[in-house]
C-alpha cells in the first residue's frame, strides 16, 4: 500500500538485483575471495554473528559508487573492495582493511613508519578517523589481481584485523544491518 509506514524500506545495497550487477558488471570471483579472506582473518565465527555483528553490502552508494562491497563490523567498516577507473573504465581493485595499529606494530615488530617505508610501492596506510575507532586504528589498501588477493606477504594484517574486529564486535551491534546483502554474503560464507 502507497505510504505504509510498516513497509520496510529496500535498500539497493541490500537487493538481489546489486548482486546481480555485480556478477555481470565486476570480478564477482575476487570480490568474494577478497571479502572471504577478510572474514577468515578478522572474524572469528562469522556465521554466527552475520547480520547483528556485520554486514555486507553490495556495490554501496558510500564512495562514489566505487565499491563492490562493504563489510560493515558493529559501528563502522571493516574492510571494503572499489574500482580503479581509468578512462572510464575498470582498470582494477583495491582491497582496504582496518586494523588495530599497536597489534600490527607488535606483530611486526616494526613501528609504523617503517612499515610505510618498507611497503611504500605496495600498500597506502591511513590512520582511520572515525570516531569509533578512537584512534586506534589504521586503514592498510592494496591492489589486488585475480591471481593474489591478498597483501604482500611479510605485512601481518590478519592478527591486527582480528583485534579490531573483536574490540568493534564487543562494543556494538552491527549499525549497517539494513544494508546487508544475503545473496553476496552467502558467496562468501559458501566452503569452497
Amino acid at each position: 500500500m502507497k505510504g505504509d509506514r510498516h513497509v520496510p524500506r529496500a535498500y539497493p545495497s541490500a537487493t538481489e538485483d546489486n548482486y546481480f550487477r555485480l556478477k555481470e558488471s565486476y570480478d564477482l570471483e575476487l570480490a568474494v575471495a577478497v571479502a572471504r579472506s577478510y572474514l577468515h582473518a578478522a572474524i572469528a565465527h562469522p556465521k554466527d554473528t552475520i547480520v547483528d555483528g556485520w554486514s555486507i553490502s553490495c556495490l554501496p552508494s558510500t564512495g562514489a559508487g566505487r565499491r563492490l562491497f562493504t563489510i560493515n563490523v558493529g559501528a563502522v567498516e571493516g574492510a571494503y573492495m572499489s574500482t580503479i577507473i581509468e578512462n572510464g573504465v575498470v582498470d582494477g581493485y583495491i582491497m582496504t582493511v582496518y586494523v588495530d595499529r599497536r597489534t600490527l606494530e607488535a606483530a611486526s615488530g616494526q613501528p609504523l613508519a617503517e612499515l610505510e617505508r618498507r611497503f611504500e610501492n605496495d600498500v597506502f596506510f591511513d590512520n582511520a578517523t572515525h570516531a569509533m575507532f578512537r584512534g586506534r586504528a589504521v586503514s592498510l589498501s592494496t591492489e589486488v589481481f585475480a591471481s593474489n588477493a591478498a597483501f604482500p606477504a611479510g605485512l601481518p594484517w590478519e592478527r591486527p584485523a582480528a583485534a579490531l574486529a573483536d574490540q568493534l564486535l564487543s562494543e556494538s551491534k552491527c549499525l549497517y544491518s539494513r544494508y546487508h546483502n544475503q545473496w553476496l554474503a552467502d558467496d562468501v560464507l559458501r566452503a569452497n
